[in-house]
């Protein structure tokens, strides 16, 4: 009889604080939280003070390191026009050191002035202007020139 009481108790018990152990979620493992999506290289820029439309529709990828340095791929070079005048070229690799900005040791990027091709080397954003350095000359752009990502022609 006493062992029959006993195995009424503990059934009783169990009965009685399983609900109580199943609310209780502090002992079951957290579900991990969810995972974000990284920036694009878009956004990036524009996380650097530049406008998105610096690089052209089709970014395939982008890398950047813990020193600033960068590279953006695209599936193909491009070619487009920036403020009606001029010819940008960008190879399937950019890369270069991005700080706030300020693009510097830019590799990738050339513009086309007369009859030849000629390598952007900085961009820097002066207030509303992008300064781009070609060789020893410096051409300023309106912001606002690169407000949209262009198509590739």
């Amino acid at each position: 009889m006493a062992k029959l009481f006993l195995l009424a108790a503990v059934v009783f018990a169990l009965a009685i604080a399983s609900p109580a152990i199943a609310a209780d979620d502090s002992m079951s493992p957290s579900a991990p939280p969810p995972l974000s999506s990284p920036p694009t290289a878009y956004k990036m820029l524009g996380k650097f003070g530049f406008p998105p439309g610096l690089l052209p529709v089709g970014v395939q990828g982008y890398n950047l390191a813990a020193d600033n340095s960068f590279e953006v791929d695209l599936a193909v070079d491009c070619e487009f026009r920036a403020a009606k005048k001029y010819v940008l070229h960008y190879s399937s690799r950019i890369a270069g050191s991005i700080t706030d900005g300020s693009i510097t040791s830019l590799d990738g990027v050339k513009v086309k002035i007369a009859f030849a091709w000629l390598r952007i080397s900085q961009v820097d954003v002066d207030g509303d202007n992008l300064k781009m350095r070609v060789g020893p000359f410096t051409k300023s752009f309106s912001v606002d020139t690169f407000a949209v990502s262009p198509q590739c022609n």
